[in-house]
């Protein structure tokens, strides 16, 4: 149950890393912990497993949003060169018209 929570959570850090800036990471967090101790509660875990579902959930979404950046600068980096930043073809094209 943990590990499909933990993909959620990296899933949802993607999508907050594509859109949103770092100061997002902290109500994330945040709200990932208190799910994270709704659950447990639900399922009446142990306290460190609680805790222990806190640090995998609010470290998956940091891990999530670090990539959701990264995927971020490489698209913003594609689209760029191929608009005709640095792409030859493109420029001397437009400069034939």
């Amino acid at each position: 149950m943990t590990f499909e929570l933990a993909i959620i959570s990296v899933l949802a850090g993607i999508t907050l890393g594509l859109r949103y800036r770092v100061l997002i990471l902290v109500p994330a967090v945040i709200i990932a912990m208190i799910f994270a101790v709704i659950v447990g509660v639900a399922h009446a875990d142990r306290f460190w497993s609680i805790v222990l579902a806190m640090v995998i959930f609010g470290t998956a979404v940091q891990i999530g949003y670090l990539a959701g950046v990264v995927l971020r600068v490489a698209i913003e980096s594609i689209c760029a060169s191929s608009i005709g930043g640095r792409n030859p073809e493109i420029n001397s094209e437009a400069g034939r018209t």
